[in-house]
């Protein structure tokens, strides 16, 4: 091989040898990649802006206060109580805020709130409900479980009678009354007219219509001994009988001399 050749063979062999470049792998920025920078860039912007629109301008500002479920208690009674809110953004009322402001209303048992954009705030109350009525200085008057006071007795009122031979509301006797009666069933309840706790915690009811006594016992069992009770009264008991329920598997039935 000639000398020329040679070396025109060794310069090819050098250049292919060279690493070669690497091609770029970013190429201009095409509209996409803006567009891309822009939100990220203005997203964060826009939702900083939209969050101070709303707590410093009468973007989300509340307008109207509705309340509903209330029936004892005045609806209007409970708006006028929330005036302090009006012209307030939805987006700082918060439920501690309305405790407060309602806690004077010792009927309301617990209450829920909803936000309705653009204006109005919702107030769904839940009112106290009776269970029994008890007599106070010669009035009566209706209570519910927790012993909470709700209003006098009204001549439509059908609420069972308590006599539990204590003022005290909190105690074992008070109690034991409400397991009792939140216990039966709801065509129980309505027999019953009246229910005594001894100081033992034994429990009796009267029934309304036939003035059957029914010596209820303890608070366990209620399901079977309403069952029992149901199927002694399809009897057609005669009326002013005594029914003993302490054991409900063996009830004992005492008729009148």
């Amino acid at each position: 091989m000639k000398k020329p050749e040679r070396e025109l063979i060794q310069q090819e062999r050098k250049r292919s040898r060279k690493p070669k470049k690497a091609k770029s792998e970013t190429g201009p920025i095409g509209s996409f990649g803006i567009l891309g920078r822009s939100l990220l860039i203005g997203g964060p912007l826009a939702l900083v802006a939209l969050v101070l629109a709303t707590l410093f301008t009468p973007l989300l500002a509340i307008e109207n206060i509705s309340v509903s479920g209330t029936d004892r208690i005045a609806g209007a009674t409970i708006e006028k109580s929330l005036e302090s809110l009006i012209s307030r953004p939805l987006t700082t009322v918060s439920e501690t805020e309305i405790t407060e402001l309602l806690a004077d209303f010792a009927l309301i048992e617990t209450f829920a709130i909803q936000a309705v954009p653009p204006h109005t705030l919702e107030i769904k109350i839940r009112e106290r409900q009776p269970i029994v009525v008890i007599a106070k200085s010669g009035k009566n008057f209706l209570y519910d479980p927790a012993g909470v006071r709700i209003a006098e007795m009204d001549k439509k009122d059908k609420y069972p009678y308590l006599t539990i031979g204590t003022n005290d509301l909190d105690s074992p006797q008070f109690k034991t009354a409400v397991k009792v009666l939140l216990s039966l069933p709801l065509e129980n309840y309505e027999r019953v007219f009246s229910i005594e706790v001894s100081s033992s915690l034994t429990t009796t009811l009267t029934l309304r219509t036939s003035n059957i006594r029914v010596i209820w016992g303890g608070v366990n069992n209620p399901l079977l001994k309403a069952e029992v009770l149901d199927s002694l009264i399809a009897t057609k008991l005669s009326r002013g009988v005594q029914i003993d329920l302490t054991s409900p598997n063996s009830p004992v039935v005492t008729y009148p001399r």
